[in-house]
Formats: structure tokens, sequence, C-alpha cells
């Protein structure tokens, strides 16, 4: 009889095969199958480019007209030195009221800028003046970040022109305050909402490792799994750790899109980044196995599966909104849902060039939220085949 130490160390050998078994099956069957294969590797980018554009609200570029009741060197100036970067694009200058309502109406300006008389003697000898701008408030959010961007150009104009000490702007505080954003100067909105989409595309792999579990069950693969040795720790790890790998691949051809079209800046340590979205994809596979346990169909597997991903992550996991965290009853919601934890990896390896030392908590959170899920699932799954 073999000594316990020489079976214990069989018994180990024969439980990595196994996996590796499972693995290696498993990889074949993903390339053997086009939409598995796409699902897992280029859905996410394809996702992301949809998504990165619907949710852009970057105005780029603003039509303007201008009401010029002054005609002075300054008005002149003034108009040259907003249109100058072309995000105002200038349409013409028009002569009344009239006319502004008239190229609004149309849609063949944004917003009209209107210059009373005298804007250049009052601005020089530091008397108040104001201009009036008109826009388009359809879109409200386009409205907002077009009257933003001009009041902060008008501002720099004042500034840069005529002094610290010019009216052009009247402020009633008695402090100036100038700002500038640390990690994204530019202010775009894709610089933040692609890393944040990210956690939103990379679901797509585990959502086709919840569907090849439910097709087996679908169409009684299990039967023959039952007359194995092949436990149901070594079937769900090997075929987990098949669609993890396969999935990086999707995740860092989501990454290169990012950079290279959408010209994010990855600050942050790539392979860092590969080791997060390994455990953010344990956390949602782990779940996909949970799932499995109490479906029959794959048709049933994904509608579940985007009603517990993907509309969550929008409105409960701060990918919109950040989540408050003054209030318990609102953190609640986000906390078993693992794009809550990598929205913030993403941001921050994108943008903060952070890393482990910053990150371990969220790292924590989906190392939990997996292993938690993927026990239950082991659990759940052994009463059912073995």
């Amino acid at each position: 009889m073999r000594p316990l130490q020489d079976r214990k160390r069989i018994a180990y050998n024969m439980f990595i095969r196994r996996i590796f078994s499972i693995f290696r099956k498993e990889v074949m069957n993903i390339f053997r199958d086009v939409r598995v294969l796409f699902l897992v590797t280029l859905a996410p980018t394809f996702l992301l480019l949809m998504l990165s554009y619907v949710f852009s609200m970057d105005n780029q570029h603003s039509k303007v007209v201008v009401i010029d009741w002054d005609r002075s060197t300054m008005s002149r100036d003034y108009i040259s030195q907003i249109t100058a970067d072309g995000d105002f694009v200038l349409q013409g200058e028009i002569s009344d009221y009239a006319s502004a309502e008239a190229v609004l109406l149309a849609g063949n300006a944004d917003l009209a800028v209107i210059i009373p008389h005298g804007f250049g003697d009052d601005a020089r000898t530091g008397h108040a003046t104001q201009l009036q701008v008109l826009v388009d408030g359809m879109n409200p959010l386009t409205a907002r970040k077009a009257i933003a961007q001009l009041t902060a150009r008008t501002s720099a104009y004042a500034a840069s022109r005529l002094g610290q000490t010019s009216a052009l702007i009247t402020i009633a505080h008695s402090v100036d305050v100038y700002s500038r954003a640390w990690f994204n100067p530019a202010i775009k909105t894709l610089y933040s909402m692609v890393p944040t989409l990210l956690a939103v595309v990379l679901f797509m792999p585990a959502m086709a490792f919840t569907l090849a579990l439910a097709r087996e069950k679908e169409t009684g693969s299990f039967e023959g799994l039952m007359a194995t040795p092949v436990s149901g720790l070594e079937y769900l790890a090997g075929k987990l750790l098949a669609y993890v790998l396969t999935g990086m691949v999707g995740a860092m051809v989501a990454t290169l899109v990012a950079v290279t079209w959408f010209q994010v800046p990855f600050r942050g340590d790539f392979a860092t980044f590969l080791e997060m979205t390994a455990l953010y994809y344990f956390a949602t596979m782990s779940a996909g196995i949970l799932i499995a346990n109490f479906v029959t169909s794959q048709q049933t597997a994904m509608t579940i599966f985007l009603l517990v991903f993907f509309l969550p992550s929008f409105f409960i996991a701060g990918l919109m909104n950040p989540i408050d965290t003054t209030s318990l009853s609102s953190q609640l919601p986000s906390m078993p849902i693992p794009q809550t934890y990598f929205i913030v990896i993403a941001r921050a390896i994108f943008l903060k060039k952070l890393g482990w030392y910053e990150l371990w908590k969220e790292a924590l959170a989906l190392s939990m939220i997996g292993g938690a899920m993927f026990i239950a699932g082991i659990l759940l799954f052994k009463k059912k085949v073995n």
C-alpha cells in the first residue's frame, strides 16, 4: 500500500491534470465556435465603440453667430479670441434678435453672442459691462457645456487682454479662483467614460461562459459528465480558467482601441490592469456559475445576466453618477456588483497611474465577491451533478 504522502501527491497531480484537460477542451471549443470566439474576444471592443459615442458628452464644435453692436477693435478681437481654437465655429454676424431667433430655430447655430454698445470703452475703463448669450436649449447638457466654455474663454480674454482689474465679467466675490483639472486637463468626457465603459463591455466573456454552462445543461452534456471521475470543482475551474485567459485577449483589444482610437491616456501599469481584469473576470464568471445553476436554457441565462450586470452598471455601480458615500442606503445596492469596483480600478489606472497599493480595497472586494459566488456555485453544482 502506498504511503499517505504519495497518495496525496498522486491525487493532487490527477486533480491538476483533470483541470488542465477540461481547460484545453474548452479552449478548443471556444476557437471552434465562431460565435463564442466573437463574444469573448471582439464583442467587448464593438460594444465599447458604440457605447463610447452614445455616452460621449463632449461637444467639440459649437456653431456661433454674433450680434456686434459695438463695432470696435476690442469687440472684433474678443470674437477672434473665443473662436481661435475651433471649439466655437463662427457662422457669421447678424443684425438683430429676430435674426438670432431664426438661426437658432433653424438649427444653423447653437448659440448667439450679443456684444452691446460701449463694450470696448467700458472694458478698458474698468466699468462693468455685460455680454448676452442666447443658447439653443433643446439639449440641456450641450447648452450648459457651451455656456461654461464661453464663460471660461471670456474670463481668459479679460485676464490676458485687459488685466485683472477689468470689469468685463463682474463677480460678486472678493476672491479669484483659478482651477485646474489635474488628471483630465481638457475635461474630455471620453477620457472618463471610456475606461468606465470597460467595466460594462468586459462582461461579454462572462456572459459567454454562462451561456456555455446553460447550453450544456440544455443539450444534456452533463449526463456524460456524471459518468466520469471529474468533480464539479475540476470541471468548473477548468472552464472558468479557459474563459478568463481567452477573455484577456478581448480586454487587451478593447484597451488598445481605447488608447489608440479614442486617445485616452493610459498612465498606469498594463500588467497591473490585466491582473485586476482577471480578478474582475473571476467575480463575474463566478456569478455566472451561480446563475447557471438556476436556469435550464441559454435565453433565460442571458436575460438574467443582462439584468444582473448590464443595467445596474449604468444606474447603480457609479457609471453615470458617483455613488453617494454618505448614505448607506445608496451604497448597499452597489456593493455586490463587481462593476462598482472595476469602474474605480479602470479610471484610477488609466488616468491616475495608481497600482495595487492604492487599489487593494477594490481588488479585495472583487476577490471576496468572486470567492463567495464560486464556492456557492460549486456547492449547488455538486448537488446537481454528483
